[in-house]
């Protein structure tokens, strides 16, 4: 019994070249980890720390299954990116509920307050 991993992975995408949809070695070693990740990183054209990215290679490659032994650059070309990506839309999520709470709290500070009068009825009260 053989067993096969599917792989629906659409990696053609961009700028990704030939070169990196071709399925190669993963590092073993300090020195082909260096090689290796400072490949991808180029390719990956982030502006973010060398270390940060390197750090999420690690963790992307933890996560592999445990038959992937060879995998293309483009497949960690493309999370590096999508991870960026989701660093920069949590970002401006961040902001904008930032500013709403503060709208929020500016318009809850400047409400007439209204309280039950004797009858049941509802009045302005300025407090």
């Amino acid at each position: 019994m053989t067993l096969k991993i599917k792989n629906d992975e659409n990696l053609s995408v961009g700028d990704i070249t030939q070169q990196m949809l071709e399925k190669r070695p993963l590092p073993i070693g300090r020195t082909q980890f260096e090689e290796w990740s400072n490949r991808i990183i180029s390719g990956a054209m982030i502006d973010a720390s060398t270390r940060s990215l390197k750090w999420a290679l690690c963790e992307m490659v933890y996560h592999l299954a445990p038959t992937e032994a060879f995998k293309e650059d483009a497949h960690f070309i493309l999370k590096l990116r999508k991870g960026a990506v989701n660093e920069t839309c949590a970002a401006i999520m961040r902001e904008i509920k930032a500013q709403h709470e503060e709208e929020k709290k500016l318009a809850e500070a400047t409400a007439p307050k209204l309280e039950v009068v004797d009858g049941g009825s509802v009045e302005n009260k300025i407090v």
